[in-house]
């Protein structure tokens, strides 16, 4: 009986963030007379946009996992995307051609990435904003610098609409998942994070990591930029660092993933934070103006990750405060 409870307190206090988003969000939108919010419709979109943001955040997850922030992901997708996107239009839109490209393209430039690291033996943010500014580079010379337009292909795009994009969803949170759960390099994670001079004076090989991460991030990255690809118009990166801005917007649900991750792990945690910011964005933009929303979108995501971040930190002392507060009063009562 304890351990079902146990498991039910878990499950509850996993939901419990993009549930009461979800009520907060159907109250206000309803209340401004926004009553599609809620409804099948809004689901189907909201799917999308929150698998796009999962598949990436887990390609971030897995290097932040690791004590590293990784700034090359965004220019490696938009390369991948790109290439993919304008041979696979070339050989008469294969969908085959379209993924396998982005993959291979992915899983390449994140080896590569690791290489430069490795063996330049630079500082991890020098290694790969570098790394970033020459894929933008690059995007601004293949094909012209004209990027890549899939709005119209059907046949590509398809990837990125319900209900086949429940098919990168699902494989992204088992590559993340078995990575995290039965690889040892997942596991080392932890260790890393905390000291990883410690780790390395400990046996923990770092080189081996850090290749076998990239492998995957750069899986991850590839199922990603089907989605990411099909999404809108793709255009070179002109403007230097435009790539880091978009990689990582997507970099939140990580730090609500890493927060459950004692409730649910943080592969269902980070689906979790993803929903949750969903939520909330669909709902602040069906309330406000598409200039208006977007701001104030910013405004309370940066608010609310911080205070449930806070709340995770602080909580149980200021749970503590509180019943003691609660005893005293009553003892005076």
């Amino acid at each position: 009986m304890e351990r079902i409870m146990n498991i039910f307190k878990r499950v509850m206090a996993s939901i419990a963030l993009p549930l009461v988003m979800f009520l907060v969000m159907l109250w206000a939108t309803h209340a401004a007379g926004k009553t599609y919010y809620g409804t099948w419709p809004m689901w189907r979109t909201l799917i999308i946009s929150c698998t796009a943001m999962i598949t990436t955040a887990f390609g971030i997850g897995i290097q932040f996992k690791s004590g590293r922030f990784d700034f090359s992901g965004g220019g490696i997708m938009l390369m991948a995307a790109i290439i993919a996107g304008r041979v696979a239009e070339a050989n008469n839109n294969s969908m085959l051609i379209f993924v396998g490209l982005s993959l291979l393209v992915c899983i390449s430039l994140s080896l590569l990435v690791a290489t430069v690291y490795v063996f330049g033996r630079l500082p991890i943010i020098i290694a790969t904003i570098g790394m970033a500014l020459f894929f933008e580079s690059l995007t601004t010379l293949i094909y012209d610098g004209e990027g890549i337009n899939l709005v119209a292909n059907l046949a590509l795009k398809k990837v990125g609409t319900y209900p086949t994009v429940l098919i990168p969803l699902f494989f992204s949170i088992a590559i993340y998942g078995f990575y995290s759960r039965f690889t040892v390099v997942g596991k080392q994670a932890v260790l890393l994070t905390n000291n990883q001079q410690a780790s390395v004076n400990i046996g923990i090989d770092e080189k081996k990591n850090v290749f076998i991460t990239y492998l995957y991030s750069g899986i991850l990255y590839g199922i990603a930029t089907t989605i990411f690809a099909s999404a809108g118009i793709q255009k070179a990166a002109f403007t230097s660092m435009s790539t880091v801005g978009s990689l990582f917007s997507n970099i939140l649900p990580v730090f609500i993933g890493l927060m459950l991750v004692a409730y649910c792990g943080d592969t269902i945690g980070i689906v979790l934070g993803s929903l949750t910011l969903s939520l909330m964005s669909f709902g602040l933009s069906a309330i406000f103006s598409a200039e208006m929303g977007s701001s104030i979108s910013i405004i309370i995501t940066g608010l609310f990750i911080f205070g449930i971040n806070v709340f995770s930190a602080q909580g149980k002392h200021l749970l503590e405060y509180l019943k003691t507060g609660i005893l005293k009063r009553r003892q005076v009562d």
